[in-house]
């Protein structure tokens, strides 16, 4: 991947690790943890060594789940874009301006309704354990995408100017792994987890500014041009 470039390797795997702490998916995670793996919320905290080994199994297999989607997004991604290479510069310019109104919805500085709207599981009829961990993660993989639309479909963009399947898979693979890392270490340490939720809903303004900025960022490094040029001078001071 030596033409990938560096800096969007970076914001796709930030990209994951803000999904996971938007209001849409994080205080649903302890629902999730203890939908897939059986094991009680109330129990999650002091579970058992073998429950808690049930807990992170099936957690592992939820994250493999949505990371399949993902990638499989992102070699769609690279995919399209390689078949519209003659279409480069304007296929360029038009992500750079999606990114930039994601950024600014992520702020809040405008509003785009469609983007609210979201699907989600519902948990109380029962648990299907660890056999439904790895298609529920798939499923994941779907129901979610409105709710981290903007940031997902950022990283999607991106891919998609990269016009390489291989680099559109990357991209996205990184985004399911700054995703999957937050989910996995909740499942291990769920009470430290929990109170880091709270720190993090009491912010959540902040880290939607912060979140923007980011957006706002990658979306005019791209629509000027700028990103390859400081892959190219990240390259040269690497090598």
């Amino acid at each position: 991947m030596s033409n990938a470039p560096d800096v969007s390797l970076f914001m796709a795997f930030s990209a994951g690790i803000i999904s996971f702490i938007s209001p849409c998916v994080l205080p649903l995670i302890p629902g999730y943890l203890s939908f897939i793996s059986g094991v009680s919320v109330n129990e999650l905290g002091q579970a058992s060594a073998q429950n808690r080994l049930k807990v992170i199994a099936a957690t592992l297999l939820f994250v493999i789940g949505f990371a399949l989607i993902f990638v499989a997004l992102g070699a769609s991604a690279g995919l399209a874009g390689s078949w519209l290479t003659s279409f480069r510069s304007i296929l360029t310019k038009i992500a750079g301006i999606v990114i930039i109104a994601f950024a600014l919805f992520t702020m809040e500085i405008i509003k785009i309704p469609q983007l609210y709207n979201t699907k989600r599981f519902n948990f109380s009829k029962g648990n299907f354990g660890l056999l439904s961990a790895l298609p529920l993660g798939m499923a994941f993989g779907f129901a979610w995408t409105p709710c981290v639309g903007p940031i997902l479909a950022s990283i999607y963009m991106v891919a998609a100017t990269s016009q390489s399947v291989n680099q559109g898979t990357i991209l996205l693979g990184l985004y399911a792994l700054g995703l999957a890392i937050p989910f996995i270490a909740t499942a291990i340490f769920f009470n430290t987890a929990l109170g880091a939720f709270q720190w993090i809903k009491k912010n959540y303004r902040v880290i939607n500014i912060i979140s923007g900025v980011l957006l706002l960022i990658m979306g005019l490094l791209i629509l000027t041009g700028k990103l390859s040029e400081i892959n190219s001078l990240l390259l040269k001071i690497g090598s």
